[in-house]
């Protein structure tokens, strides 16, 4: 298995983390919510089909920065999942 296939084993893994770290949360508001639906799609995209998709990395930390004070275990998640997007050149 090559790294690139574990970085994205490692992706899959945690924006389902991400999901049910969300699903045992305070509710989110729309907006929050819209962005980070958008990043899981874009994210999705690049695991299906291998393309580039600039600034993901940057979205995903900007995500984890708004979601650190209520959200902390998402905010975690989603700094992890930067780091992974990083290592595959997202």
């Amino acid at each position: 298995m090559t790294g690139i296939q574990v970085d994205q084993q490692s992706l899959k893994y945690n924006l389902e983390r991400l999901r049910e770290a969300l699903d045992n949360a305070d509710p989110i508001d729309d907006a929050l919510k819209a962005e980070l639906s958008a990043l899981d799609a874009d994210i999705r995209r690049v695991l299906d089909a291998p393309a580039p998709a600039a600034g993901l990395v940057a979205r995903s930390r900007e995500l984890a920065l708004k979601f650190s004070a209520e959200h902390p275990t998402a905010a975690a998640v989603l700094r992890e999942l930067g780091v992974l997007l990083e290592g595959i050149g997202a």
